[in-house]
């Protein structure tokens, strides 16, 4: 899917370049009275807050995408693994089965949906950026904290698929308190013994 960042940036440019000019031109007309000018200066002090609202905006929702994770070369082996032949595999299980989105499948299930979960998601994510053009790239990426259950409850939580699994049933008590990890039982999360092993999954092209 094509990224809407290039178009975005165009409307907002535009409509800058049309509400400067409409400013420039009223400019004579607003400075006659006292109204006018408190006119032209709401203005003035409005619109550089206006374009960093949108241009934040934008940034958010470009970082979002998976090809924007995947545009670092640390991460190369990690995007490969969405594509590893491992039912037992949840990235690629999730990814594969379209169990979340492909647009944005590591920021689905990387960023908290917890309050402000974006936010420590966006702010974890400059912390990347700072490591990756000025820090040491450790060998293999951390977690910043043991990754939380209600990630996965957010989506499967009332899923029929996971109400009905027994070992559910029997611990969903320690599940929903968080005393037991999903990732106890469901723990690999990156096959990148797959990818090493460039086991993919290749779908089956109908015959024409």
């Amino acid at each position: 899917m094509e990224s809407p960042l290039p178009t975005l940036m165009i409307v907002i440019v535009s409509a800058v370049a049309v509400l400067v000019a409409m400013i420039a031109h009223a400019a004579g007309h607003l400075t006659a009275n006292r109204l006018g000018r408190l006119v032209l200066l709401g203005g003035l002090a409005l619109l550089p807050l206006a374009v960093s609202g949108a241009g934040v905006a934008v940034g958010v929702r470009e970082s979002s995408q998976t090809s924007f994770c995947m545009g670092c070369h640390e991460m190369e082996r990690y995007g490969q693994s969405l594509f590893v032949d491992n039912p037992n595999a949840l990235a690629a299980v999730h990814y594969q089965k379209r169990l979340i989105s492909r647009d944005s499948t590591c920021f689905s299930c990387h960023t908290d949906y917890a309050l402000f979960g974006d936010a420590k998601a966006k702010l974890n994510g400059l912390r990347h950026v700072w490591v990756h053009y000025f820090g040491t790239i450790p060998p293999e990426p951390r977690l910043y904290q043991p990754y939380p259950n209600y990630n996965c409850l957010h989506c499967h939580n009332d899923a029929r698929g996971y109400l009905e699994a027994g070992p559910h049933r029997e611990l969903q008590a320690e599940l929903q308190s968080g005393a037991r990890s999903c990732l106890s039982c469901h723990d690999l999360a990156h096959d990148l013994e797959g990818v090493k092993a460039q086991d993919f999954w290749l779908p089956e092209r109908p015959r024409p």
